[in-house]
């Protein structure tokens, strides 16, 4: 607005210039406004600076993406929090509860976000408000490495009678329950109890997303199992605010936005999950 107001600006005799000049001043100051204004409003949907704890609900039991380590949450999703804390000036509050609630909290007012590693799905959507995705990932099978002979195939997890364990109140629960219908479908409340019940030889296979079998397969902790790295779902993870709360929506779309042109999002996925396996 400067630039123009000084293009236009006409050349006046003498007198006139004198007599005009607090017009002019006050013609500076509109269009001070008015520059104002327009950076304001360009800024729409950046982080406005200040404010309460920014409460954030989280399930913290999905490593690498977040969970508890020595009583602090880390992983990705922990840094990013702590990220869009600094970026947006307010004090990061992490509330810890059981996955199956994130949403219910989320819908009760309980909390004002969640980070949990949500996969979008249709079902999810029509109770919150999704950010733009952050990360793509997919389901993955998990197998013992002794069973590699028989079970090596992804092909051979949809064969009648196939044990196959999840997560309950995952996306890999919704693939089996859609996916799988002639397998023996078996549900775990964490990937402890799926993981366990699998090296047990209780069931053949144990369906989770990518990060936690890239996770597995890198531990030699679990050595005895192999990781089947031909995607059987494609899924994106994004946050998620209520329904009802689109300046907050729209306040992490522009921030994503932001840290994707920055290139600040895959350097962390990437301190995270340094190795991804992608043959099939």
């Amino acid at each position: 607005m400067a630039t123009r107001s000084n293009g236009e600006r006409r050349t006046t005799r003498a007198g006139r210039s004198s007599r005009r000049r607090p017009c002019r001043s006050r013609l500076l100051a509109f269009h001070a406004l008015i520059a104002t204004g327009l950076l304001i409003a360009g800024c729409a949907g950046l982080p406005m600076r200040g404010g309460p704890p920014l409460r954030i609900g989280t399930a913290a039991d999905y490593p690498p993406v977040v969970y508890e380590q020595a009583g602090q949450i880390v992983g990705i999703e922990a840094d990013l929090a702590f990220r869009l804390g600094e970026r947006i000036g307010r004090p990061i509050e992490f509330v810890r509860l059981p996955f199956v609630e994130l949403i219910d909290a989320l819908e009760a007012g309980e909390v004002d976000v969640l980070m949990s590693g949500l996969s979008i799905t249709p079902e999810r959507a029509r109770r919150v408000r999704f950010t733009v995705p952050y990360m793509e990932i997919g389901q993955l099978a998990l197998i013992r490495s002794a069973d590699l002979a028989r079970f090596g195939r992804i092909q051979r997890i949809r064969r009648s009678g196939v044990r196959v364990g999840y997560e309950r109140g995952t996306t890999g629960e919704r693939f089996v329950g859609y996916e799988l219908p002639s397998a023996q479908s078996f549900a775990f409340d964490s990937v402890d109890d799926g993981l366990r019940s699998l090296r047990s030889g209780r069931i053949d296979y144990f369906v989770h997303d990518a990060p936690t079998v890239w996770r597995i397969a890198a531990d030699l902790e679990f050595r005895d199992l192999h990781g089947l790295f031909r995607p059987l779902t494609e899924e994106s993870v994004a946050w998620a605010v209520r329904q009802s709360d689109a300046d907050l929506g729209d306040l992490l779309d522009a921030t994503l936005a932001e840290w994707k042109r920055e290139g600040l999002i895959g350097p962390i996925v990437q301190h995270w999950i340094p190795v991804r396996i992608t043959q099939h």
